[in-house]
Formats: C-alpha cells, structure tokens, sequence
C-alpha cells in the first residue's frame, strides 16, 4: 500500500471506527474451512459431533487446558454472552445458524468454577424453536471450552397464523378431553403462544417440516392432576401436531395426607397449596404416620444431597418449598391404593405406601430439578434421559442417606421398598425388560406412543452406565474401573446443569459424559484416568451409536454395480402430463396433485426433489375413502419393482389407528385393485387401522412417520402384466391430521451397468 493510500484508510478508520457485521462472518466459508480454521485456533483438535438429522454441528468440545482462543480484538474486556457471541459470529454457520445476532436471545447465564455457560434459545422472525437452544462454554481468559445443542437450519416459513389461539385452544381441549375422558371444564390451559416446532429436533416421529404452532400446557384444575400436557397445534391448519405427557411419574417441607380416601373434584385436600392443609410442616416434630414421616424425611434428604455435593438450594435452586401429598387417589383411578408416585411441575404426590422408598422419593424430586436445568422434554430420548437422571440421583441419594434397604442385592434397585417392590434394576436393566446399550433387543422406538417413546424402558441404558461407571465390571468389550458414587454424581451434575438442552438425547449425553468429566479433572478427586473409564462405559452402552430399533428411512434401489432402467417415472414438477386420477369412493376427495393447488390457503410443498409433491389430506370428516390412481398402465418388464418417497400423518391416539392410508395395484387396466402389501420389500404397513375406518380393519401407514421414508415393493411375479397403483386413504369423521406426502415415484428395473469402451487411435510419431 501506498504511504497516501494507507494515511487516507487510517483516517477513515480512526474517523467512523470498525464496523462488524451483525451476519455472521462465516457465510462465505465452507464447512471445511471454518473446522481448518477452529484447529488452528487449538493446540489439540477439538471433537466435533453433528446432529443425525439436520447434518449440522451439534457439538464443538475442547480438552479445558487447550481451548479456543479468539483473536483478542474480539472478546477483549468482554462478557461471556459477548464472547460466545463472537465465537458463533465465526463458528455458527456449523450448527446451522445464518445470523446468530438475529436469531439467538439470552436465556441464561450461570458461572461455575471460573467458567461460564451461556444457554441460548433459537427464534425466528421473533418466534422461539421448540428446541432449539444452544449452550457455549466459557473458559478463563476468555476461552472457548465447549458449544453444544441443536438449532433448525435454513428457516423459512409464514409466521402469520390462519388459526386464532382461541382456536387452536378450543382444539387442544378437544384432544385433551378425548385422551383422558375429562369435561373442558375440568382443565386448565396456559395462554397459547406462537412457536415454530420441526419433529426433527425432538427425534420423534411426525413430518420434517418446519411448522408454526400454537404451544400451550393444559392440566387439571387440581394441581394434582394427572396430566400436565405439552400440546402444540398446528397455526395454519388448526389440528394438534403434538401433543404428550410432562408428568414425570434451603429447606422448607410440607407434607398434606389424601388419607387415602377416592378423591372428588370439590375435595379441599386435592392439594397442598397452603400451610393450613398441611399435617406437617418445617421444624414439627414425627407424626406417628409412615406415608407422612418419610415423605418428610426422605425428601429433606434429596435436598441435603442435592445441597451438600453440589451446592443447590433445593429444586429450582432458590429455596423452593418442597411439597408432598401422601395418601392419594385421583377421581379417575376408581379405586384405592393409587400405585404411583409422580411430580407434577409444583408438588410431589405419593400413593398409599409410595413414600416409603427413599430412592423414588429422590427420583421424583430430580425430576424437578430436570425440569430447572437442562428442561428435558419428558419425549422419546430426551424423555428416557429425565427418566434414567432422576433414577441415577435418586439412587445416589439412597446409597448415601444410610436409611432404607441397601444390602448388595438391593443396592442398585429402584423402589426395593415399595409396595409392589422394585421397578428397575441398574445393574442389570434387562431383568424387568429394559435395555442395557443402544443396540439391545430391549430397546424400543414405542411406535404406539404408550410409553412417550419410551422414556421409561430406555431409561436403561443409562442407567446401566451410571452403574459401571460407579461399580465397575465387565461389559460389551469393557472392563471398566468404578469411580465411586461422589465422582460419578458430580460427572451427571455437571453434565444435567450446563451441558444438556430440552431435546438431547443419547448421542449428546454420551458426548457430554466424557467432556463433563475432563472438565472437573483436579476437582473432587477426578483424575485423567477417571475419565478414559468414562469413556469405556459411553463405548460398552453404545451411546454414540443410532438404536436398531429406530426405522430405516432409506430402501435401496440398485446395487451399486447396476444402474436403474426406469419403465415409470414421475417427480410431479409436469402435472400437464396428466399421470394421475382421484377418486372419492365415499363421502369427500382430498387428493391434490400437485400438493400446493389446495383450497386450505396451506403451502403443502413438501417434496423430496423440485417444488411439487402429491398430498391427501387427513380430514376430519365426514367418513371417506379416496384414492388417486396412475392415469395409465404400463406393461412390467422381468424383474421390475415400485419404489417411491413418503411420509404421512394420520390421526391415532392410545386407543387405536382411526385413519391411514394403503397402496393398492390393479393388473386389469383399473378394472379390480389388490392390496400390495404382500409385495412389500422395504418400510411397508406399519399398523392396523381400527374396525370403524371405511377400509375396515385393514394393514395400512398409520400413525406418523419419521419424516420422509422410502418404500420398495418385488414386482417381479407380475413381469408382462399392465400394472398400475393407486395411493387410497380412509377417514373417519373425528379428527384431522397432515395426512400423506407422496413423491418421486418409479417402477423400473436393475441391469448391470454397460462398460464404457475407449477407442485408441493410432499413435503418430514424429
């Protein structure tokens, strides 16, 4: 540069000062380049972990003695919130961020140990994500130790609702009044606010579309109710995209007594809402009453524990009052003894005989603090990590109160003094069924939604790992030294409190376990070698690794040493074509073809390749069977074969599949149509609809699925057939769903592929 040129770049400088972006500066950066550019700012390569799904960074973790350094002109004199906002500045566009300036607000800061955690929540358009949320570690010096959590990439949808929240609660009501068999007015409802939910973050099954939703929580007017319900509603179309459970079957304690009498809606003892219901309360003295007693005692003791190992003021860490009602029975249970125990967001309540057992007692209160920390989402995987937390604290509590039985047959049981004895086994999950690693025949993707995916069955994986970190033992491959219960609660700790968001799930615990444990190296005894058994015990329970029980999306096509002769092939970008019929066999037709050509004023684009995709919508009624036909037969060639992409949404609940849809072929030109699923190779029906479905008690796709699947159905005993399908969906009058997506559909063949021959022309030399 020039001597004029540089005095007049200075001045401008000195005069308007440096702008920075408020974009991140990494858009112009490959993923590639950005993690070059992260090991260059390490003396050690950070671990990197990405998301199953979205494909994005999910976590970026350092050894704490070798973080991130940021180039100083960033973060000097600098907050935490500022640093890890400049390091998402750099480094966001990895877990999918655009703008982290615009599209992440504060949600908390807490600073442990010299280090900071800055949990952030995801928005869009000024409207929050359903779980999307991200925590940056903070290190001395301004460092970056760790970044983790899971936001939804590339968003773009309508923010304005067609439903109004007065709608859309009159919706969640219905729902809930069908689940659970209550009048609306015995239920409660927060005020409805707009969020934008992707089934995606939460691992569970629904369709991977962005989705603006109405999120409530409904209960019952008591604040004992037996439902506390997350219930999202769908803001455009207005039916309940989801819906699930969040009851989780210093010092200050009140206990109230049911004494176990059927409880009735005007009960005054419904509650423990005030001092004067109480039968105990802080500093008095034993009643002579065991349910009330050890209500009292045990959940002092989950306090002390909570409070002497790790410094927390009770649940919320703010002294929150701990409340307990013994001797309960709810109205709808019909009889007495209430065999469970559950927290319910505000006070613990126990069944004749349930507070006896310090562990449960201890699990149930964790909940709580679950739910004031990491607020996993009470769902699928996240749902058996609230689970198998509460069981690790609970049970650590229990070995350390020296009240109970804790012989070594019972040392790693839950609930051994319960009425009904154990529920689960630690040291041994399969003995009641449940899984011990990711790949275990026990574990279960709880595709009727029983279990809320199964929290509690896959609790057991980690479960099993928070016994062999503790114990020790042999298993899977491992031998693994046991770190005693003090190292092993301070691990989960740390891990519960500053690493975990609402939707982690397996993989991002069996990250974090490891990280968590590097980080109190020097602190409480922990050594370097604790954590390499750490890790021993995240490979032996297979944490890092996706269950077999989850479904296959993907069904193959063509070996890769043959290529794909198509005999049929429709994307749906062409509806000029005219390669498709609907039909309304009985009551309406909700075929659209293409998808986005509907009279909902919905964008129901959701295709797989190019903008059009078929849809058949999920009403809700009146009672009807549609279908929507090829136009045409095609002659199958030997050895043909149907593949296509799918993903659908019908309308089920507890009690059965209402709706769903089938497939359906015809070899007469359209004259008579048979059932394909014997035909079947990949993904075919997943249930059976219920008796009351225009299509009977068939086979059929109910339920949801994982987002887009791929379905593959043997052709080849039709070979020189004319052959055409239809997709046929039945609908009873009730509810509405999304209904079906279909898109990309081929018939074709596999033929070896056809070496390509170069022809040499002679050689000339001059």
């Amino acid at each position: 540069m020039q001597p004029r040129q540089f005095i007049l770049a200075l001045l401008i400088v000195l005069c308007f000062g440096i702008h920075v972006p408020s974009a991140t500066s990494s858009d112009a950066q490959t993923p590639s380049m950005l993690l070059e550019k992260l090991n260059a700012q390490t003396i050690e390569p950070p671990t990197i972990a990405y998301h199953a799904e979205t494909g994005k960074v999910r976590f970026i973790g350092t050894v704490p003695e070798h973080p991130v350094t940021l180039p100083q002109r960033f973060i000097a004199g600098a907050s935490p919130d500022q640093v890890a906002r400049a390091f998402l500045r750099n480094y966001g566009s990895l877990f999918g961020l655009q703008d982290p300036s615009r599209e992440l607000t504060l949600m908390q800061q807490q600073t442990l140990e010299g280090r900071s955690f800055v949990r952030y929540q995801q928005q869009y358009q000024g409207i929050p994500v359903l779980a999307g949320e991200l925590i940056v570690q903070v290190g001395r010096g301004n460092t970056i130790v760790s970044a983790s959590g899971e936001v939804l990439p590339n968003l773009s949808l309508d923010t304005t609702p067609r439903i109004t929240a007065e709608q859309a609660l009159q919706s969640a009501l219905t729902t809930i009044e069908r689940t659970y068999g209550v009048a609306s007015s015995e239920v409660s409802a927060t005020t409805p606010e707009l969020w934008i939910f992707n089934p995606a973050l939460l691992g569970g099954p629904g369709l991977r579309r962005d989705t603006l939703v109405w999120r409530m929580e409904l209960r019952g007017e008591s604040d004992i109710a037996v439902f506390r319900e997350l219930v999202l509603v769908d803001a455009q179309l207005g039916h309940v995209a989801l819906h699930f459970n969040q009851i989780a079957h210093g010092l200050d304690r009140r206990v109230c007594d049911h004494q176990g009498r059927l409880d009735s809606n005007d009960d005054p003892n419904d509650n423990c809402a005030s001092d004067a219901q109480a039968v105990r309360r802080e500093g008095q003295g034993p009643t002579g009453n065991a349910d009330i007693d050890l209500a009292y005692d045990y959940s002092g003791d989950t306090y002390n524990y909570f409070r002497n190992s790790f410094g927390r003021d009770s649940i919320d860490n703010k002294g929150m009052k701990l409340i307990s009602l013994v001797r309960y029975c709810p109205n709808d249970v019909g009889s007495c003894p209430f065999a469970n125990a559950f927290w319910n967001g505000v006070q613990m309540t126990y069944g004749v005989g349930y507070a006896a057992a310090d562990d449960v007692v201890g699990h149930e209160l964790t909940h709580g603090v679950v739910e004031f920390t990491a607020g996993l989402f009470y769902y699928y995987q996240s749902g058996a990590l609230n689970e198998s937390l509460a069981d690790v604290f609970g049970e650590l509590m229990d070995l350390g109160n020296g009240k109970g039985n804790d012989g070594a047959a019972q040392r790693w049981l839950i609930g051994e003094d319960l009425p009904i004895g154990a529920i689960r086994d630690m040291k041994n999950p399969p003995a009641f069924g449940d899984p011990d690693r990711m790949n275990s025949p026990n574990y279960t993707a709880d595709v009727d939604e029983t279990d809320s995916g199964g929290v509690h069955q896959n609790s057991g994986v980690n479960n099993k790992a928070a016994f062999l970190m503790t114990d020790g033992g042999t298993f899977n491959g491992q031998t693994i030294t046991g770190l005693g219960p003090a190292k092993v609660g301070q691990i989960y700790y740390r891990v519960l409190s500053t690493m975990l968001t609402s939707a982690s799930d397996y993989q991002d615990l069996g990250t974090a376990l490891p990280v968590a444990c590097e980080s109190l190296i020097n602190q409480h005894g922990i050594t370097k070698a604790d954590c390499n058994e750490v890790r021993k015990v995240v490979t032996a329970t297979e944490m890092l690794q996706q269950p077999n029980a989850a479904p296959a999306p993907h069904a193959a096509i063509c070996p890769s040493n043959q290529q794909v002769v198509q005999t049929f092939f429709d994307d749906f970008e062409r509806p000029e074509l005219n390669n498709w019929k609907s039909t309304a066999h009985r009551g309406e037709n909700s075929w659209y073809y293409p998808a986005n050509a509907n009279p909902f004023e919905f964008d129901a684009t959701y295709a797989t390749s190019g903008k059009h995709n078929l849809w058949g919508y999920n009403s809700s009624g009146p009672v009807s069977d549609f279908s929507i036909a090829m136009a045409r037969s095609v002659t199958l060639p030997p050895n043909a074969f149907l593949h296509f992409n799918h993903a659908f949404g019908f309308e089920d609940d507890l009690f059965g599949y209402y709706d769903g849809g089938v497939l359906e072929y015809s070899i007469d030109n359209g004259a008579t149509w048979q059932d394909a699923q014997p035909l079947a190779q990949t993904n075919g029906y997943n249930g059976t609809l219920y008796a009351g479905n225009p299509l009977g008690a068939r086979r059929a796709f109910v339920g949801e699925s994982n987002g887009y699947i791929q379905s593959r159905y043997n052709l080849s005993s039709l070979a020189g057939k004319p052959f055409r399908i239809r997709f046929r969906i039945g609908v009873d009058v009730s509810y509405d769903d999304y209904g079906w997506f279909i898109d990309d559909v081929q018939i074709a063949t596999c033929a070896a592929v056809t070496p390509t021959i170069k022809r040499w022309l002679p050689m000339t030399i001059k």
